[in-house]
């Protein structure tokens, strides 16, 4: 089968690398014009190393990553709990992706700087169309572009955005220096506001990643400093030092982003199917979006050999299998930030209701035992990427 993946991130990575091993003719393009570098902080659970170790990536996931630190919960001065993270590793956001598209480079052709603008389904297949005015002809497009996904909105959306936002904004500050100067990372609680406070523990830097009711209009992070900066106050001693550090951060060290999650009805459409944010999109905050992402590439490439000229079927096997841990995931992740920083009753008790759905759709994700055949993995071999 010709397979086009958009998107050469964790996702579309991971799947276009999992469908080459079982033999198809896969390719990956990306918008962007070279391999992301840098970034923040993100986490890689323990599902998601079990992951990268299928697909033969452990040993320089584990070299680029550490050991994610012990999390204490504290409000107003008093710790609350103290939660372990066993297993977990972090590192920056774009070295992940770059080390997981480096590897998957070696068996299957990536070309960077090509946007797709334009998808055509026909009786045989379906045809993406590119920014440069090329056309071509795949048996199956799949959709690993993100949060804001053009594959979605071109081919699966109905005219209404499947973007769930309820108001908080995530304030990004990477200040210098770590918390009494350990590994320990912390979960702070605040009035309408709340914060992950993450050492990166490759160097001596700190990730203050706040999360502020502040409604639905555009805000300008400098603005936001101030809230940051006192709720680090209010907490503990501990973050003392942050408090300035944070409070004068230069524009260069900060960032904001809008809560969001991706919350589609479908997740496919013919010969299209959307894979990780691109689909279900669970938010930074949750942690799980290695996890959700490689786990549904993995399901995903199951499905379709059990199905191989039926990939409407084997898309919605697919949704059923991982619907239940995507569910639960967001509603968990969206319950914890609203109840965090819910500024009246009415926003505290639709927190609840979300976190009351999370504790009744739990379940973990359905990983597949075998991520790809052995006669695929025999037959698998390097092929040269083309020029961008």
């Amino acid at each position: 089968m010709k397979i086009l993946v958009v998107g050469a991130g964790i996702a579309g990575s991971g799947v276009a690398l999992m469908l080459t091993h079982d033999g198809h003719d896969v390719r990956v393009v990306d918008a962007i014009t070279e391999p992301y570098r840098g970034g923040y902080q993100i986490l890689f659970d323990r599902t998601a190393m079990r992951m990268v170790q299928r697909i033969g990536v452990l040993p320089e996931i584990e070299a680029l990553s550490t050991p994610t630190a012990t999390i204490t919960v504290t409000r107003k001065g008093k710790d609350l709990a103290r939660m372990r993270t066993d297993g977990y590793r972090s590192a920056r956001r774009g070295d992940l992706v770059a080390t997981i598209a480096r590897h998957a480079e070696r068996r299957v052709p990536f070309q960077y700087g090509v946007e797709l603008v334009g998808i055509e389904h026909t009786l045989t297949g379906v045809v993406a169309r590119f920014a440069d005015g090329s056309a071509e002809k795949f048996d199956l497009i799949i959709g690993a572009d993100g949060l804001n996904s053009t594959v979605r909105r071109l081919a699966v959306e109905d005219g209404r955005s499947a973007i769930y936002e309820n108001g908080r904004h995530h304030l990004w500050v990477n200040v210098p220096g770590r918390m009494a100067g350990t590994t320990e990372a912390a979960i702070l609680l605040g009035d309408r506001a709340g914060a992950q406070v993450f050492p990166y523990t490759d160097h001596d830097e700190t990730l203050v990643l706040t999360s502020i009711n502040l409604g639905r209009g555009r805000q300008h992070g400098p603005d936001l400093l101030p809230i940051a900066a006192k709720l680090l106050a209010t907490a503990s001693e501990r973050f003392a030092p942050f408090v300035d550090q944070v409070r004068t951060a230069a524009p260069d060290r900060i960032r904001v982003t809008k809560f969001a999650q991706v919350r589609a009805p479908r997740w496919h459409a013919r010969n299209v199917v959307l894979i990780g944010d691109a689909a279900h999109c669970i938010d930074p905050l949750s942690g799980a979006g290695a996890h959700g992402g490689l786990v549904g590439g993995a399901i995903f490439a199951d499905e379709l050999r059990r199905t191989p000229d039926n990939i409407a079927a084997a898309a919605l096997r697919y949704r059923r299998r991982l619907l239940p841990f995507v569910r639960s995931a967001q509603l968990l992740t969206a319950g914890l930030v609203e109840h965090a920083t819910a500024g009246n009753l009415r926003q505290r008790l639709t927190a609840d209701r979300s976190l009351i759905g999370a504790a009744l759709a739990v379940r973990r994700a359905d990983v597949p035992h075998r991520t790809f055949t052995t006669a695929a993995r025999a037959a698998s071999r390097p092929v040269p990427a083309p020029a961008n």
